[in-house]
């Protein structure tokens, strides 16, 4: 795949993709021959299994239409659940399917609103649709609404990965994708004032080799898996 130049990248507008989202999804994950969901649940389960404590408020940090929210409530069913976005059709969408949810929109005034307020913040592939410059401004903005002791989760796809480059490069709504890898995550997490707690890679197997998933405990350090995950804790 051929390296996007970050200053000539168009912002992608997923107010454009609100309604279909589900069924692009669909088409791009077909190789690995799993419904959707899949993808969505298996990144709140490995939160789960390792965050180590029970959160009172979780926040998805780019919830889109709200593909993980169900799985949060499912999954942490005494914590508060709470999504934020900066597509409004999407929002909506999101409130509308996670109806026990807090739904908001991502701007200053919401952030500041919520200083400290989270326990859990889980971020699922949004930073490679943010340019590498504003990054940093992004995850301070993380930091501010995370407690101190909370954790941050980072789901990422992993550009070292034939086929997940192959999928960024043909979905329509990854047209301004920038991809990092594990180790520029990692620092980008250091330089806002967080403290790595753990970092695997994820995702090896498609639907047609599932009865080899369970070695993926076992190979969280090869980075050949289709996504990675960091943990930071915030210790200040």
């Amino acid at each position: 795949m051929k390296e996007k130049d970050p200053g000539n990248t168009e912002k992608v507008d997923f107010d454009n993709f609100a309604g279909r989202y589900e069924n692009i999804l669909d088409k791009q994950l077909d190789f690995f021959g799993e419904e959707n969901s899949y993808f969505a649940e298996y990144k709140i389960k490995i939160t789960k299994e390792t965050l180590g404590f029970v959160p009172e408020n979780i926040l998805e940090f780019g919830c889109g239409i709200g593909r993980n929210l169900k799985y949060f409530t499912e999954y942490f069913p005494g914590s508060k659940v709470n999504g934020c976005d900066i597509s409004e059709k999407s929002l909506s969408i999101a409130a509308k399917e996670n109806p026990s949810a807090n739904i908001f929109l991502i701007n200053k005034n919401e952030i500041g609103r919520y200083g400290e307020k989270f326990d859990l913040i889980f971020i699922s592939c949004v930073f490679h649709h943010i340019k590498p410059s504003e990054r940093i401004d992004s995850v301070r903005s993380v930091f501010s609404m995370l407690k101190k002791n909370g954790a941050v989760y980072i789901f990422e796809h992993n550009p070292y990965n034939p086929v997940t480059r192959h999928i960024v490069n043909t979905c329509p709504w990854d047209t301004d994708a920038i991809l990092l890898n594990m180790k520029e995550s990692v620092k980008l997490l250091q330089t806002a004032g967080l403290e790595i707690s753990k970092k695997n890679y994820s995702l090896f197997f498609p639907a047609s080799l599932k009865f080899l998933r369970f070695f993926e405990n076992y190979l969280g350090k090869v980075p050949l898996g289709g996504q990675y995950y960091v943990k930071a804790v915030r210790k200040i």
